[in-house]
């Protein structure tokens, strides 16, 4: 059981530490003549990492633009439009401000390797179209698609490339269109036979087989420019089109196509702008915290933890120790998560974090202070009364989630996050490793009793 137990707690402390390390430094991998992290970065907002400023001004050399299209109700939904296509890029931190008078549009979007994708597709108006391109004749448009979804998998050719697809899913309406031009536009092969007589004496026939290809290919149109053709070999009635955009071994050059497919699908499942915009205005604007302040608050945020596990350990002993060993696998399990729920952290939210970390180390207390050999009661006793005072914080979170600023949105899933990680945190790791060390305590101890009476009985 000795032996178990230990096995136990090297096994708990090496997870720790390997939750640090992929949290904190990352995993890295060689691509090319560059190691590239497959942790995802952190994602800032705009008053920390700062952001791009782009204005918009109705084009008046288009001649689509006319008076009777420079209208209020227009220059409305043009702004819909815009704020529409960046949610279905999944663009956190924006504004878009449109003068009602003159159409002007005033957009900040966060500043990333996203950004020039976005600038380059977002004064197109995004008429797409399916057209017969024999004749023009436009088979379906917008109003036929329902969404669209971009995906990149391992290429079926090469294991070390990445293929990028595209496909939209069409609408009921749009679903029917679609498999009557799968059926009616499709690679049709004719096989010919042509009878010769070689001669009169000979009655020798030969007979010579030819292929006609008779392809009738359907184009795809944005704002009337040729996307791509295409054609069919069967009928397709599932609703989806499948698009290929290309493949690449490079994962920087699969994230470039990732995003310019995700730039092309936000216009696509939207609908299209009315008015035709141009790009008069393209500033990059940084963010009034200087990167050398965030650091500074950051060293004095870690040295304060430090101090805090430290005064921890100084009074609890053993268990302090291994609740400071927890709170540090708590921290970095806790920014693992941000990570990957791309939650945009602003300086509201860096508040936020620490706010937690405080909150957690209370919790830690209130476990220290109530602990037992039992520890499954001292952890329902914790958690019993921890529930209970965290309920006002909760809601005050859930309440700044559903707000439309973005400061208190990320204070708000910030601080929902660290309640939630820390529950089930502590009742999974930091309940397991107390329980391993205070059952080899409660062995020691039964030990020692044990020769203790052995020596009495022997004198």
């Amino acid at each position: 059981m000795k032996a178990q137990k230990k096995l136990s707690i090297l096994l708990i402390i090496l997870l720790i530490i390997l939750i640090s390390i992929i949290s904190f430094v990352g995993i890295f991998y060689q691509d090319k003549n560059q190691m590239v992290n497959i942790i995802p970065n952190y994602t800032l907002g705009t008053d920390l990492k700062g952001y791009r400023k782009i204005v918009l001004t109705v084009d008046e050399s288009d001649e689509s633009n006319t008076e009777d299209i420079l209208k209020y109700e227009n220059y409305v939904k043009s702004a819909n439009v815009i704020k529409a296509r960046l949610k279905s890029m999944k663009i956190e931190d924006y504004t878009v401000r449109s003068d009602e008078a003159t159409g002007q549009i005033e957009i900040t979007i966060p500043e990333n390797d996203q950004t020039e994708y976005i600038l380059s597709d977002i004064t197109q108006k995004g008429v797409f179209e399916i057209r017969n391109t024999a004749n023009n004749e436009v088979l379906m448009n917008n109003d036929d698609i329902r969404n669209v979804e971009v995906n990149a998998v391992p290429s079926s050719y090469n294991n070390d490339s990445s293929a990028v697809y595209m496909d939209i899913n069409f609408n009921n309406s749009g679903s029917r269109k679609f498999r009557d031009i799968t059926r009616d536009y499709q690679n049709i092969i004719t096989n010919e036979t042509n009878t010769n007589t070689s001669n009169e004496t000979s009655n020798e026939i030969a007979e010579e087989t030819t292929e006609e290809d008779n392809t009738t290919e359907i184009g795809l149109y944005i704002d009337g420019t040729s996307m791509m053709t295409t054609s069919f070999s069967q009928i397709i009635d599932n609703g989806v089109m499948s698009l290929s955009l290309g493949s690449s071994s490079s994962a920087d050059q699969t994230k470039i196509l990732t995003y310019q497919a995700e730039s092309l699908s936000a216009i696509l499942e939207n609908d299209a702008m009315p008015i035709q915009y141009s790009v008069s205005g393209n500033i990059y604007i940084s963010s009034p915290i200087e990167q050398n302040t965030i650091n500074i608050l950051i060293g004095i945020a870690v040295c304060i933890a430090i101090l805090m596990l430290i005064l921890l350990i100084i009074k609890y002993k053993e268990k302090g120790v291994i609740v400071s060993i927890c709170s540090v696998g708590f921290i970095a399990t806790y920014l693992l998560i941000l990570r990957y729920t791309n939650v945009v952290i602003t300086l509201e939210g860096m508040f936020a974090i620490a706010l937690v970390f405080v909150i957690n180390y209370i919790f830690n207390i209130m476990i220290l202070n109530r602990f037992q050999n039992n520890i499954e009661k001292t952890f329902t006793k914790a958690i019993t009364k921890f529930s209970l005072s965290m309920v006002p914080i909760l809601i005050l979170a859930v309440v700044c989630c559903f707000s439309s600023w973005m400061s208190l949105f990320s204070f708000g899933m910030i601080v929902f996050w660290g309640l939630v990680v820390s529950v089930i945190y502590n009742l999974l790791i930091t309940r397991a490793f107390l329980k391993c060390v205070g059952n080899s305590s409660k062995e020691k101890n039964s030990n020692k009793k044990d020769k203790t009476k052995k020596d009495t009985k022997s004198k």
